[in-house]
């Protein structure tokens, strides 16, 4: 459903011996058919906890018999992991908690040609981290970049970290950019053209477009705000409704605001130039509707 409706691709990534994120529960019967005969798999490991990426993690270990890896932060959130609203749940599947024996990742972890780099990326959520080869100049992103206009995060998202980590990323030499949603972006002849996946376009170029993108953002919210306008016209100023844009407008934002009642929306992500910690939970925008009659009224009204 996710793929027809918003075009995301959910995805597991296999890179020298390492199983990254292998994808969400409702992806297991799929992935299972992936992995049938592999032998050459050395750990599992995880750069964040959302259930898309988390949902097979001891399951796949498991049937590997490969160790799991994954950082501190995140081991902590999925030990006992958040009961996904409905509709997450129903399409993308509630993951179990996290069972030992697992591993903490350090600053490093050995592949099969030698160590990948372990980077803390926090923006996308606290506890995302990626993977560097820095022989090969391959970043595996995980989350830490979903497209350079992506504007329907998490209600956890917190830009103006993720405008810090990208530009940390930039002072990396990076050939290949591996999204953890099933894009490539890299200009390497040895990498096949693979329509719908792999996208010729230099890594660093797509990187500065999305730090262009939220710096933008930063500017017109912080604008915004000193003009005491309301979240919604801020928003509305970030996302202006025009023709030309209104099909893009209405599948990538109205339709899965509905569909995830609230939990993605542009208007998570004018929020998250703005939380701070004390705010505590965050909570996302959720729809009521209710059916109430007016006394002396034989109408309903809604």
């Amino acid at each position: 459903m996710v793929p027809i409706l918003f075009g995301e691709l959910f995805t597991a990534v296999l890179y020298d011996g390492l199983l990254i994120d292998p994808g969400s529960p409702r992806m297991r019967r799929s992935l299972a058919r992936h992995l049938r005969g592999l032998t050459n798999v050395a750990a599992v490991v995880a750069t964040h906890h959302h259930e898309e990426h988390v949902g097979n993690l001891n399951w796949a270990s498991q049937k590997l018999s490969a160790p799991l890896y994954l950082s501190g932060p995140t081991a902590a959130l999925l030990k006992s992991p958040w009961k996904l609203p409905f509709v997450r749940a129903a399409i993308i599947g509630q993951p179990d908690p996290l069972l030992p024996p697992y591993e903490i990742l350090s600053d490093r972890i050995a592949a099969a040609h030698g160590d990948l780099e372990v980077l803390a990326t926090p923006g996308h959520c606290d506890d995302h981290i990626v993977l560097y080869d820095r022989r090969e100049r391959i970043l595996i992103a995980g989350d830490a970049f979903m497209g350079s206009y992506f504007a329907t995060p998490n209600p956890d998202v917190d830009s103006l970290q993720w405008i810090a980590t990208l530009e940390r990323l930039l002072n990396l030499e990076i050939d290949v950019l591996v999204e953890g949603h099933g894009h490539v972006h890299t200009l390497r002849s040895d990498f096949p053209d693979v329509p719908g996946v792999v996208i010729r376009e230099d890594p660093r170029a797509a990187l500065e477009k999305k730090l262009v993108y939220l710096r933008w953002l930063r500017e017109q919210i912080e604008s915004g705000r000193r003009e005491g306008l309301t979240p919604a016209a801020v928003e509305a100023t970030c996302f202006p409704w025009g023709t030309g844009r209104a099909w893009e407008s209405f599948s990538k934002n109205e339709l899965i605001r509905f569909l995830s009642l609230g939990h993605f929306s542009r208007s998570e992500l004018v929020r998250s130039f703005v939380r701070t910690p004390s705010q505590g939970e965050i909570r996302p925008t959720v729809f009521q509707a209710r059916i109430y009659q007016r006394p002396g009224d034989t109408s309903k009204q809604l």
